[in-house]
């Protein structure tokens, strides 16, 4: 974990509105445990005078443009050791404008409902938070077998960080 953000470091964040609800709501379904605190995740993208930025999917697409206090309650990561902090940067800051995955919402609710084999279907060019944030690190050259980067939670994000530790 960091303490200073700097552009890259990865964020963690916890929120008690609905969509932050139904994502805890959802890991509970899906694995039958307490779900993580944490529900959603963001990078870092500047640091300036005027706050700390981060680049995160929310319901209006990619954006780039809210400050870091506007997640919630936050922890912050620096990349892996080994993952190139302005790769992920390049990455996430080239998916800015990119739609919200609705339709990706819709097919990980069925995910979680139905057996892996059952077809998950994706609109491309569309993302949610922990898809970004997880194919970002890959592109930085963090690898992680997760099979379907779209269902990969921020909750196992975070465990999956914290064991790089």
């Amino acid at each position: 974990m960091t303490q200073v953000p700097q552009p890259g470091d990865i964020v963690f964040a916890h929120s008690d509105g609905a969509m932050g609800r139904a994502i805890r709501f959802g890991e509970r379904i899906r694995w039958g445990e307490k779900p993580s605190h944490w529900n959603h995740v963001a990078i870092v993208s500047r640091v300036d005078t005027t706050g700390v930025y981060v680049i995160q999917a929310e319901p209006r697409g990619v954006t780039d443009d809210k400050r870091i206090e506007s997640v919630g309650e936050y922890v912050l990561f620096s990349p892996p050791i080994g993952t190139q902090a302005d790769w992920i940067l390049q990455f996430a800051e080239e998916q800015v404008g990119s739609r919200y995955g609705w339709g990706s919402i819709v097919s990980i609710f069925f995910d979680i409902l139905t057996p892996n084999w059952f077809p998950s279907f994706r609109r491309p060019s569309t993302w949610v938070c922990s898809a970004l944030v997880a194919e970002a690190l890959r592109y930085g050259g963090w690898l992680s077998d997760w099979g379907d980067i779209y269902t990969v939670t921020p909750a196992q994000l975070y465990e999956s960080l914290v064991s790089t530790l």
